[in-house]
């Protein structure tokens, strides 16, 4: 493969041969040079961009594209390999994530964008964190990057219904949280290696299909809808959190060990706290559940303190 700086791409190449075609076509030749120089003079950093075959543009720092940039709702060129960040955040007009960088090696965002419909196009490969959070009109996550080393945010998506197409294992954070319309967690990784959050998903009657390793903390609070806790990993490396979860009656099926605190706070339709995990590391909250009686249930062994 031939790699290009935007100099040599210009007056070589697919350019050279334009100028020995007809005037028409090397205007529109030119047309598309002007476009990319005009763009790549946008970058912070244009010395670190270069052109492989098929005029795909690459970087070895950041790229950074605007609405303005867009071209009928589309990215403006096609992209390869990125090694810093790809931003396209804030692009109320983008549609389509086709023509992005198949392999980012640090974050790849594109949260506020309220007209994108499908994430299929996106990179297979994130270093870092892959954002897609208050995306208004996505409805599922199939074309998501399958390796993501930092985090996965879905977040605050209020049409996705669906966890399908998420990446099965995660490298840090995995949130789903505050998707209104979510009705299930099938689909979402089975690996996270630091925290896992469906907080706020008010449509989730259950917690199946969820990680079953979390490194760090799970929280599921304000899940208002939540019948049942049957599904979460039984083990917990440090918080639980099924706090506002106004539909639940039981705590059967929550984790067996929670190495940090546990929190079942202002769960108003709790009547019993059978279930318990047996092994709670710090403070074990159940306060403000009107309907609990009893403590009978709780965890035989409390690092902390019994808060209620």
């Amino acid at each position: 493969m031939k790699i290009k700086k935007f100099n040599e791409f210009i007056t070589e190449g697919m350019w050279g041969s334009a100028l020995r075609r007809s005037n028409s076509g090397k205007e529109r030749k030119d047309d598309e040079a002007n476009r990319i120089q005009e763009f790549i003079n946008k970058q912070l950093e244009p010395e670190s961009i270069y052109i492989t075959d098929g005029n795909v543009i690459n970087s070895t720092s950041n790229i950074t594209i605007r609405d303005t940039d867009l071209v009928d709702g589309k990215l403006p060129f096609k992209f390869g390999r990125v090694d810093g960040y790809f931003d396209c955040d804030g692009c109320p007009s983008l549609t389509s994530l086709k023509g992005a960088p198949q392999k980012v090696g640090g974050h790849f965002d594109c949260n506020k964008c309220p007209s994108l419909t499908s994430l299929k196009g996106s990179p297979q490969t994130v270093g870092g964190y892959f954002d897609c959070s208050d995306c208004s009109s996505l409805t599922s996550l199939k074309g998501a990057p399958q390796k993501v080393g930092v985090a996965f945010i879905c977040s605050d998506c209020t049409s996705l219904t669906s966890l399908k197409g998420a990446p099965q294992e995660v490298g840090g954070i995995f949130s789903c949280s505050d998707c209104p319309s979510l009705t299930s967690l099938e689909g979402a990784p089975q690996k996270v290696e630091r925290d896992f959050s469906c907080h706020g998903c008010t449509s989730l009657t259950s917690l199946e299909g969820s990680p079953q390793k979390v490194g760090r903390d799970f929280y599921c609070s304000n899940c208002t809808s939540l019948t049942s806790l049957k599904g979460v990993p039984q083990k917990v490396w440090r918080d639980f959190s099924c706090s506002n979860c106004t539909s639940l009656t039981s705590l059967e099926g929550a984790p067996k060990e929670v190495a940090g605190n546990f929190s079942c706070q202002e769960c108003t339709s709790l009547t019993s706290l059978k279930g318990s995990p047996k092994e709670v590391g710090g403070d074990f909250d159940c306060r403000m559940c009107p309907s609990l009686t009893s403590l009978e249930g709780s965890p035989k062994k409390i690092g902390g303190k019994i808060i209620n």
